[in-house]
């Protein structure tokens, strides 16, 4: 491709006013032709820039349009300039978007982190939980999988007594799981974190409150940042955090919970 573009190529489309208007000067873009010095105005429709990798379609009256097609010239993608819209699939096809991590195979389908699906109308994200960014005490060095709480100054601290009715819900991220979307989200605050509000999330439980059992009712405990088993339906009421997808028998560890404040 270096050899026939080297630098830049343009595309132009001759407009022949007829009969030739005489120009005083030379607009930009324009070319001399015929006596007396007559101008006719030219209009690019592709630029192809190879020194700063640049393609430019359309421009100056003229709208831009990229279309695919297949081996049997049927449209398959189409980005048009003029409504700003990406078309993918029809014609037999369905469009899909595929997202992937720097490690992903761009190959595999399966190993897109997000897929939005035409034929089905899905979009498909590998990660679990929808957590909203929240300013909390000790931000980002409060560990994942932390039961927090709302203080009176409104930001989020890390919970640290029994039936809690001021829980807030859990960091995200910890184990094996992240956040599929996270909401509010500004990187550059190191005291936000991602809150789970909905989804399944690894929670850290202390199971020396009692044994805890799949489906059980968490809520906050005496130790700073764990759950433990709601055993009591009196003082569980606007305290619980979700519900127990494993068991822990004894001692500490990260447990996954169905977010689920109530």
């Amino acid at each position: 491709m270096s050899e026939v573009f080297t630098d830049i190529v343009d595309v132009v489309r001759a407009e022949r006013p007829v009969p030739p208007v005489v120009l005083a000067h030379a607009a930009p873009g324009s070319v001399a032709t015929g006596p007396g010095g007559g101008f006719f105005p030219t209009v690019r429709i592709i630029r192809l820039d190879a020194d700063i990798g640049e393609v430019i379609i359309g421009g100056s009256g003229t709208p831009g349009t990229l279309r695919l097609v297949d081996g049997n010239l049927r449209e398959r993608a189409i980005l048009d300039a003029t409504f700003g819209n990406l078309r993918l699939g029809g014609n037999g096809a369905d469009g899909d978007i595929l997202v992937y991590a720097s490690s992903g195979d761009p190959r595999n389908n399966a190993a897109a982190t997000i897929h939005l699906d035409g034929e089905a109308g899905d979009i498909l994200l590998r990660n679990g939980d929808c957590a909203e960014d929240f300013e909390v005490d000790g931000g980002s060095a409060v560990q994942p999988g932390s039961v927090l709480r709302i203080a009176d100054d409104g930001r989020l601290h890390v919970a640290d007594q029994p039936y809690d009715r001021r829980v807030a819900g859990i960091i995200s991220g910890a184990g094996d799981t992240r956040p599929g979307i996270v909401l509010a989200r500004d990187p550059l605050r190191r005291d936000r974190v991602p809150v789970a509000l909905a989804g399944r999330v690894n929670c850290w439980v202390d199971a020396s409150y009692g044994a805890i059992a799949t489906g059980d009712l968490l809520t906050t405990s005496a130790t700073p940042g764990h759950a433990m088993r709601a055993g009591d339906p009196s003082l569980s009421f606007g305290s619980v955090i979700g519900k127990a997808l494993k068991p822990l028998a004894h001692g500490t560890g990260l447990v996954p919970v169905l977010v689920s404040l109530q």
